[in-house]
């Protein structure tokens, strides 16, 4: 492992790499703030919205196909550790901006060939009539038309992320922020128009998706307008034969093993419900789910910006030491169980208005969600500084481990107590799993 081994001398250098994390952060915190009202208001009006029109079952089911997104492997598929490292390795060398658009289009061809390959493998479902083994108790008549929706609007926001990714590289997280706000507040506007005409559950999926994919699309274009490179025309153009493209397989492929299995260990959760339970548990975990996952892009708001940094530290050989990482993970950890007290006081109330009264999240639910946040935030900083290739296998190894942990747990567990039983396995699974070996690694003894 690199410098994490290393004891970093303390004094001018510390308080430097302080307010260079502070510096790093304060844009996509700042940003959050602004946008978390609003996408937090958006995103549960939104679903009473759809309880309104569509009732619960209905609801479960749309709530499980627009969050397929975090069971499928697809993220960026590593492509932003790739393009952060080439970034922020530049020097302002002639071959740098060659490197850049070498990496831009070899991340722009892994990311459209997955998303051709999702929206096939969803009709593919589809006409095998194996979605509705997939989809268990909230199947319903409409669900055929759900998936083929889902498939197609997924398939193509998969290589629009790569606006996102771009905005990350060049520090400008805060923008991708504000960008998936607007795109809450998008499907909000067309469901309250769905919802006058009566219209059926797969056109709320359509509306839900086609928001991100319209947040992804105005990523990319101000990506490509700040690097002063045509990203759309990359994607476009990005299985053309003879494109010039640089290897990124040793960044992309553990970030791709730590992305299926988070999708795994969280994606799954409404999966399991569905069998294991019934479409009311599924409705209980998914109102839950829509408080803490804002409180959870909160926390990754702040933690994203750190990677440029820590990336840009080791190419100028400048060591982050053991107490600085202490401290920021120990703030992490204050600013997480704030949001966990909200979650718990306001949750069970604040669902129970967006469900209309019918599948209200209970204060055990919630507090199970406050304590995953906690453990997630705590070792957030941690996971920042373990992106070299080397440290990246290494989370790889404990991502699958803590996968294979929490499904083990999430099945009986989900038998016997219900929507909270795949949060408990979720968050036994990342304490022992990915936060034990994460620490251990880093502040072990010199």
């Amino acid at each position: 492992m690199p410098s994490a081994r290393q004891s970093a001398p303390l004094g001018k250098e510390a308080d430097l790499g302080a307010s260079l994390l502070l510096r790093a952060s304060l844009p996509s915190l700042l940003a959050k703030a602004v946008a978390l009202p609003v996408s937090g208001f958006a995103i549960l009006y939104s679903g009473h919205i759809v309880v309104g029109a569509l009732g619960v079952s209905d609801y479960a089911l749309f709530a499980l196909i627009v969050t397929l997104p975090a069971l499928l492997p697809i993220g960026d598929l590593g492509v932003g550790a790739a393009l952060i490292d080439a970034v922020e390795g530049s020097r302002g060398r002639p071959g740098d901006r060659e490197r850049i658009e070498r990496t831009i289009a070899s991340g722009a061809r892994v990311l459209t060939c997955t998303g051709m390959l999702i929206t096939i493998g969803g009709l593919a479902l589809v006409g095998t009539g194996a979605h509705t083994a997939l989809l268990g108790t909230t199947s319903t008549p409409g669900a055929a038309a759900c998936v083929a929706a889902a498939a197609a609007f997924i398939g193509c926001s998969v290589p629009l992320t790569l606006g996102s990714v771009a905005l990350l590289a060049i520090r400008r997280a805060h923008v991708t922020v504000l960008l998936q706000a607007g795109g809450n507040v998008l499907a909000l506007c067309l469901f309250l128009l769905l919802a006058s005409l009566g219209a059926p559950a797969y056109c709320f999926v359509s509306a839900a998706l086609f928001g991100q994919c319209a947040a992804g699309l105005a990523g990319l274009l101000i990506a490509g307008r700040a690097l002063r490179m045509p990203l759309l025309r990359a994607v476009a153009t990005s299985l053309r034969r003879g494109q010039a493209v640089t290897r990124i397989v040793h960044l992309t492929g553990p970030m791709t093993v730590i992305t299926v299995a988070a999708a795994v260990t969280y994606g799954t959760d409404r999966l399991v419900l569905s069998h294991a339970a019934n479409a009311t548990a599924v409705a209980v975990y998914s109102a839950g789910a829509q408080l803490y996952a804002p409180a959870s892009t909160l926390i990754n708001a702040a933690v994203v910006p750190l990677w440029n940094l820590f990336v840009r530290q080791r190419r100028d050989s400048v060591r982050v030491p053991r107490a600085e990482l202490a401290r920021i993970s120990f703030w992490f950890g204050v600013g997480a169980l704030l949001l966990g007290v909200g979650l718990v006081t306001a949750g069970p109330s604040v669902t129970g208005w967006m469900t209309h009264g019918s599948a209200a999240a209970s204060s055990g639910l919630m507090t199970a969600f406050a304590a995953l946040l906690l453990v997630q935030a705590v070792v957030s900083p941690v996971g920042m500084w373990l992106t070299h290739p080397a440290d990246l296998r290494f989370l790889a190894a404990r991502c699958v481990l803590m996968a294979v942990v929490s499904l083990a747990l999430s099945v009986p567990l989900a038998w016997t107590v219900g929507p909270v039983g795949p949060v408990i396995a979720s968050l036994a699974s990342h304490t022992v799993c990915v936060n034990i070996p994460c620490f251990r690694r880093v502040f072990r003894s010199v």
